[in-house]
């Protein structure tokens, strides 16, 4: 099958966010066989400085001479903010069964997703995000469906055994990134859903050592400095911004526990229903005497807390692997259901 990604591939970036699930999208729909032809909406709207000028009409030209010249079965969209509707609609006038999906690994109630989904709707055949709260289908149509799908782990990208680690220089590790835009800590900006744990950790338990980064003044940690410092701690906090949505979680759950971490998980997540308490450790939602207390615990027990993470670490190569994901989206796509068996409960939403 012929697939035209259009997403952020990050040129910019110069290689530190090299964990992008695009990168794992491609990689999985190249593994199952498949051809992709890239395209990546911000780097190109920046080649031609005539975009800033007339609303990314030069980057929409461009797109569509691409997708004549490549003539895909399907058009798969991730975060592709640059692209116009109107550029969509002549895509199905060209070729009428063409297939539009979209992805997204935001909380549906953040960055605008809600919004940016409903703009589009008349033109995705279906949606998909890393979201099962039923609430996300107020985006649909008629004719379309939104699904929930796992945060993909690619043991290519996500290739650390941390629970084979003999000695470690801290117990926790957590990296706030405050977007992947700048990298760099934002003034003016609170995080407090997320810092009180890491303050809880600082000022009643000062005797467990921390390795954190985008907190008090220090920068977050990208790249190859990321897979550095994670290895550096048996356990990895995977804290998520608010509101709480069913099965939502920050995309580092898969960078975390895909290298092998011992991950910590609000149960606000619901997360129950893709790992065990076998597979992760689970804590009670704004419980910080809970938090606490099992913290304490784990960086007591580390043989205990490494069979942990070598157990979900398992699980998530196993069952939300990029060729398991991948292959999702198109059953979903051209026969409008999964017809496979997969390792995580299905949440396809209709209008």
């Amino acid at each position: 099958m012929k697939i035209l990604h259009i997403s952020n591939f990050v040129q910019k970036q110069k290689g530190r966010l090299y964990w992008n699930h695009c990168f794992k999208i491609n990689n999985g729909f190249i593994r199952n066989g498949h051809n992709i032809c890239l395209f990546s909406d911000r780097d190109m709207s920046r080649m031609n400085r005539l975009n800033k000028l007339n609303n990314n009409n030069s980057l929409n030209k461009e797109l569509l001479v691409t997708f004549k010249n490549f003539d895909p079965d399907i058009v798969v969209l991730g975060h592709a903010d640059k692209i116009h509707n109107k550029t969509l609609q002549e895509f199905k006038t060209i070729k009428k069964d063409i297939k539009i999906i979209e992805w997204n690994v935001d909380n549906y109630y953040l960055d605008d997703t809600k919004n940016k989904f409903t703009k589009r709707t008349d033109l995705i055949d279906a949606f998909f995000i890393t979201n099962a709260d039923e609430s996300i289908k107020t985006c649909l149509n008629n004719n379309n469906s939104i699904s929930f799908f796992p945060n993909i782990f690619d043991s290519s990208i996500e290739h650390l055994k941390i629970f084979e680690n003999n000695s470690f220089e801290y117990d926790v590790f957590y990296a706030l990134s405050y977007g992947v835009g700048s990298g760099k800590i934002k003034t003016k900006k609170s995080d407090y859903d997320r810092e009180v744990y890491l303050d809880f950790i600082k000022n009643e338990h000062p005797e467990i050592k921390t390795n954190f980064f985008g907190y008090e003044n220090i920068q977050p940690v990208w790249g190859a400095d990321f897979e550095r410092e994670i290895s550096k701690s048996p356990i990895s906090l995977n804290l998520s911004r608010k509101p709480h949505l069913k099965y939502y979680s920050s995309d580092r759950i898969s960078q975390y526990l895909g290298n092998g971490s011992c991950i910590f998980v609000d149960k606000n997540s619901q997360l129950e229903d893709l790992f065990t308490n076998d597979e992760v450790i689970f804590f009670e939602t704004d419980d910080l005497a809970d938090f606490g207390k099992k913290i304490s615990y784990y960086i007591s027990n580390k043989d205990e807390t490494k069979r942990i993470a070598k157990n979900g670490w398992e699980r998530g190569h196993k069952y939300y692997n990029e060729k398991i994901v991948t292959n999702y989206f198109l059953e979903i796509a051209f026969k409008n259901k999964p017809e496979s068996d997969y390792g995580w409960p299905i949440h396809q939403y209709f209008k």
